[in-house]
């Protein structure tokens, strides 16, 4: 079963249901994020991937791998369920020729964009996948956006997303309706800053619109111990082939917004090796780790707390 070509029929409502659940529904198929480039044409003001912290900057275009390069690295893998993210991917010139030549072993899950591209960019691509089209209202007015949207749905499966940020909260409501009417489904995600926490108001009226496959909070007080899989059935594919356990992983390794947070944490065990090393290999068993999960991507159904007193594992 290729997921790429069914996404389109599996109701919107249970995918999100399901997503939590993949790493154990698909057990034997290891999950990839992969961030191609951390480029972006768009500086939204609450992005901590290009703008209160720019990763381009640690991984600048010079240090992204070639097309070549990659399917060489990507042969390495056991099968793969890849979820391409940035940054805005298609920035990354070569991404619709390394999309379309990926070894036949791995599955392309969805392609994050910001959709400002040409639509004749999106057409290089030929494997059938999920288009995730983010709503950034800071560079783009709804129906301009809706317009995009429709044009690429000619040819694509297409999904929005929008992040639940102090300004965007209050228009969520009218938001959702005109999406509806033009019959796009849309994902909430809720804002995730350490230095930022919804009011209970907020919260009330995110929970309407955030998915089982999202939490609405983010405990940054959280130094339990968790038991993840990440490493081991889970990875994140940097551009110059760095390999993170998970997103929040090299977040907290790399970019000083979360400085303070970390200064005490030992963060070796999040770091991996380098997809290009001869060595590579993926982790054998699975972590304990003490930090918050920062990304609603690492938080799943295979997360575990481990109760001190007991020795023993527990679900979240």
């Amino acid at each position: 079963m290729y997921l790429g070509s069914v996404q389109r029929f599996i109701p919107a409502r249970m995918k999100f249901t399901l997503k939590p659940y993949y790493r154990k529904l698909f057990s034997d198929r290891l999950h990839v994020v992969f961030w191609p480039t951390f480029r972006c044409n768009y500086e939204c003001s609450y992005c901590t991937v290009r703008t209160k912290f720019a990763f381009s900057s640690v991984f600048p275009k010079q240090s992204e791998k070639r097309v070549d390069e990659w399917l060489v690295a990507l042969e390495k893998l056991p099968p793969a369920m890849i979820y391409i993210s940035g940054g805005e991917p298609f920035l990354y010139e070569g991404l619709p020729e390394l999309v379309n030549r990926l070894p036949k072993k791995h599955q392309l899950l969805g392609i994050v964009s910001n959709v400002s591209l040409p639509a004749r960019v999106y057409r290089k691509i030929e494997r059938p996948f999920q288009l995730n089209a983010s709503f950034h209202r800071e560079f783009v007015d709804e129906q301009s956006f809706i317009a995009r949207v429709k044009e690429l749905q000619d040819f694509l499966h297409v999904h929005v997303n929008i992040v639940a940020t102090p300004a965007n909260l209050p228009m969520i409501s009218s938001i959702d309706k005109l999406m509806q009417t033009h019959r796009i489904s849309l994902h909430v995600d809720p804002y995730v800053d350490r230095e930022f926490s919804y009011s209970a108001s907020e919260q009330e009226l995110l929970r309407k619109y955030t998915k089982a496959d999202r939490k609405s909070l983010v405990d940054f007080n959280d130094f339990t111990p968790k038991q993840c899989s990440a490493g081991r059935n889970y990875i994140n594919l940097l551009p110059d082939g760095q390999v993170f356990t998970c997103a929040a992983g090299f977040t907290y390794t790399m970019s000083p917004l979360y400085a303070e947070l970390v200064k005490n944490a030992p963060l070796e065990h999040f770091r991996m090796a380098n997809i290009f090393d001869a060595g590579f290999q993926l982790n054998g068993n699975d972590l304990v780790c003490r930090l918050p999960c920062k990304d609603a991507c690492d938080y799943d159904s295979v997360l575990m707390t481990i109760r001190p007193a007991e020795g023993s594992l527990q679900p979240i």
